[in-house]
C-alpha cells in the first residue's frame, strides 16, 4: 500500500489543479466544436434550399415563356 501511495503523488507542473483546468478547457472546446458543426450543417441546408428555390423559380419562368 505504501508503494501505491507514492505513485499517486503528483509532482512538477502537472499538478491536480492544472490537470483539472486542462480537462475543463477540453470539454469547452469539444462543445464549441459540436455547436460549430451543427451550425455549419444548418447553414448548408439553408443555402441548399435557397439554391433549389431559385432553380425552381427560373424553371417555372422558362416554362411559362415556352408555353405562352
Amino acid at each position: 500500500m505504501k508503494y501505491l501511495k507514492t505513485i499517486t503523488e503528483e509532482r512538477g507542473i502537472l499538478t491536480s489543479p492544472y490537470k483539472q483546468e486542462i480537462k475543463k478547457n477540453m470539454r469547452l472546446e469539444k462543445s464549441k466544436s459540436i455547436s460549430q458543426i451543427k451550425s455549419m450543417i444548418l447553414n448548408h441546408e439553408e443555402k441548399t434550399e435557397s439554391q433549389i428555390r431559385a432553380i425552381l423559380q427560373v424553371s417555372l419562368f422558362v416554362f411559362i415563356l415556352i408555353v405562352s
